[in-house]
């Protein structure tokens, strides 16, 4: 079994459209990040809010892509797009 990880982002009203290209852009290379065993994401007009839903081989796995996010700039430019940081749940894949 692995980590289910949730992220919330909360999109900019004007960069809304923006957000989602690039996460259409560049989920399937998250989908080839060592550890990555399932990514998908979902919109939600009324919340506006990106929600990821995916499994990790282990949450250090998970916080090791996230750097690696980070370092290339790739977090720091969806935080200038949106409205507060992310949130990022850690759960225990159970069944």
């Amino acid at each position: 079994m692995g980590i289910v990880v949730t992220a919330k982002f909360f999109p900019q009203s004007d960069k809304v459209s923006e957000m989602n290209d690039w996460f259409k852009n560049n989920l399937s290379e998250t989908e080839k990040y060592q550890g990555c065993q399932l990514i998908r994401g979902s919109y939600n007009e009324e919340n506006k809010e990106v929600l990821l839903y995916e499994v990790w081989d282990s949450q250090e796995a998970h916080q090791k892509y996230v750097n690696w996010r980070i370092e290339i700039g790739d977090i720091p430019k969806l935080v200038e797009m949106s409205t507060k940081e992310p949130e990022i749940v850690y759960h225990n894949e159970v069944y």
